[in-house]
């Protein structure tokens, strides 16, 4: 966010140096401890499989077929930075956290740097604090993260977290919270990416329909409009809004499905006619990485269709399951969690989906570690759960009242047997 270079050399930063540390402290705490490693079982094979099969096309692909202009040094150092590492970020804040208290002190500390991160943004854009960030030529903001799309995607994984810190919080708190909302959104305006803005309300329907039984809507229109109605009146004073306005209704609405789409469609259709040409690819992909050694001008701007040129049907079916997988679990903890503890729950569901939803016309690099972490931290407070609602769920069928072998007129007795 800094703009700090923290390389240290090709393929290692000292982020990544210290993750590596917290990975070798925690394996050696979990077999001194004999910690059990079952937690999360079928994310982790997931991921396994999915590395196992990315590291086995990649030999293919470079020793074997050898591809033209495929690097095979260059595609391994982006296998262990673009597949291992998040993996390891995952198990890093899965394991490292052991109790839902802090569980939570960990995800507020998330929010909060998501927080700094986008007034260090807004604070750039109006000159107060030059970090360095650049604009895109169409006058988009790229922000913290460096990308217009990938700064949205990053955003609108947390915007829900942030609510849900701002409703269970109080006083002061609770202000700050609503605060760190408000320069989200603005932040989110800046960029001007329609993906985002598409995976937020995909986010808000599907979880309507998900949370059905839990929303009340009356409150939630409270803490809706009030700051919509205030969000919209800057925006109405911003250039950002007349920006957001001709991208979302102007280009949008183009009736060329290319323009439209911001190329996108095209990109998709070269992509699917590559395969077309090779038809057992749609089984087993090109290999890790070989899409960048074809001689396509854009990258595919979509994860889903990314996993499945370079990876097959392996490579599909558990990246989505690693996605979804980790948003069902969470979603069924939250039906049985407390109400401090179910917000951010929830709230990571709905970032979760929004992210899902971005990503069909976005490409990801470094705000998945972001949700990787957030992820790995969001399965321990399920964790946590499971076996509270479990115990819960014993005690009430304890407790539930028999019904008597018979009564004064029989009818118990006769109710059984019929």
């Amino acid at each position: 966010m800094l703009r700090w270079d923290l390389t240290i050399t090709t393929g290692l930063s000292a982020k990544n140096l210290v993750i590596y540390m917290l990975a070798t402290f925690l394996a050696l705490r979990m077999v001194m401890g004999r910690t059990p490693t079952q937690a999360a079982g079928p994310l982790h094979t997931a991921f396994l499989v999915q590395i196992a099969y990315a590291m086995f096309t990649w030999l293919i692909a470079g020793l074997v077929i050898e591809y033209q202009s495929y690097d095979l040094v260059a595609s391994g150092i982006k296998l262990k930075g673009g597949l291992i590492d998040y993996y390891i970020f995952f198990a890093v804040f899965l394991f490292a956290v052991s109790t839902a208290e802090d569980a939570i002190k960990v995800v507020k500390w998330m929010l909060a740097g998501a927080v700094f991160a986008n007034v260090a943004t807004l604070l750039d854009v109006a000159g107060i604090w030059n970090l360095g960030y650049t604009e895109r030529w169409d006058g988009r903001t790229q922000g913290a993260i460096g990308e217009s799309n990938q700064y949205a995607a990053y955003i609108i994984l947390f915007i829900p977290g942030l609510i849900a810190a701002a409703v269970t919080s109080r006083g002061f708190m609770r202000l700050a919270w609503l605060g760190g909302v408000l320069v989200s959104c603005a932040a989110l305006v800046m960029t001007a990416s329609r993906g985002g803005f598409v995976g937020l309300v995909v986010a808000c329907v599907v979880g309507a329909f998900l949370y059905r039984h839990l929303v009340s809507y009356s409150r939630a229109a409270g803490w809706v409009l009030a700051p919509l109605i205030l969000f919209v009146l800057v925006m109405s004073f911003s250039d950002y809004g007349g920006l957001l306005t001709e991208r979302v209704f102007g280009q949008s609405s183009n009736i060329d499905i290319n323009e439209a789409s911001s190329g996108r469609s095209e990109i998709w259709a070269n992509l699917l006619y590559t395969m077309f040409q090779n038809p057992i690819t749609f089984i087993t992909g090109f290999g890790w990485d070989v899409y960048w050694s074809f001689p396509f001008r854009f990258s595919p701007h979509n994860h889903y269709l990314a996993l499945w040129f370079n990876l097959g049907l392996v490579g599909l079916f558990t990246g989505c399951y690693v996605l979804f997988g980790s948003i069902a679990r969470a979603r069924r903890a939250s039906i049985d969690a407390r109400p401090p503890l179910r917000a951010q729950l929830v709230a990571f569901v709905l970032g979760a989906i929004a992210v899902c939803a971005a990503v069909f016309f976005v490409d990801l690099h470094s705000p998945w570690g972001y949700f990787w972490m957030y992820a790995g931290v969001v399965m321990r407070l399920a964790l946590c759960i499971e076996p509270q609602a479990a115990t819960a769920s014993a005690a009430e069928r304890r407790e539930r009242p028999r019904v008597p072998a018979s009564d004064s007129y029989g009818w118990a007795g006769a109710g059984r047997r019929t």
